[in-house]
């Protein structure tokens, strides 16, 4: 069988657990704003927020962009069902953009053609959510452009890509098209960064 991944777990990540499972806090003690602003600072972002998983930072996420009953949100078809259900949870429509053959994640040319399509027909998504696969990034640079276009919102389904390096950072990318509204991140160990 070929693994999907390897975890690097060491003793120091062990001793780590161990600590909080032995303390008064499992959930929301001392730990917890440290991890989020360690994690926070590591990515660039004003605020993260740690959550019970990535299905729910997602969810998280559409919410404050208050996506709900007649939105469409758009993702890759190759993802976790939390890319798509995190639309439906809110009551939005969910369709799928085709991906690029060689990366596997979201194709923006077939980001760009579907968009023309919709727009014909009236039924632009509310949101794109373009997830960076197996730690490689999506291009963001193509899709944020296409999405500015088109004025949709954009937010990066990012759970597998935790420490990924797009053009040569790890900071958050500029997840959001709006400059006015919300950045969203989700990522892979059950948390949201959030800019504003």
């Amino acid at each position: 069988m070929i693994p999907y991944g390897r975890q690097n777990i060491n003793q120091e990540d062990i001793a780590a657990v161990l600590k909080v499972m032995e303390s008064d806090y499992l959930t929301q003690g001392p730990i917890t704003p440290k991890f989020e602003a360690e994690l926070a600072n590591y990515c660039g972002a004003k605020h993260a927020v740690a959550v019970v998983n990535a299905t729910s930072a997602l969810h998280l996420a559409c919410l404050a962009l208050e996506v709900g009953k007649g939105d469409i949100v758009w993702t890759s078809p190759i993802s976790f069902v939390a890319s798509a259900n995190c639309a439906k949870y809110c009551g939005a429509e969910v369709d799928f953009v085709d991906i690029d053959i060689e990366t596997y994640n979201m194709s923006a040319e077939a980001l760009e053609e579907k968009l023309v399509k919709a727009l014909k027909t009236g039924k632009l998504p509310k949101v794109v959510i373009p997830v960076h696969l197996a730690g490689r990034t999506c291009d963001m640079k193509k899709i944020k452009h296409i999405c500015d276009k088109y004025k949709i919102i954009l937010l990066e389904d990012s759970a597998q890509a935790f420490g990924a390096k797009y053009y040569k950072k790890n900071e958050a990318l500029n997840l959001n098209c709006n400059a006015n509204t919300r950045i969203l991140w989700n990522g892979p160990n059950n948390w949201l960064l959030v800019s504003s």
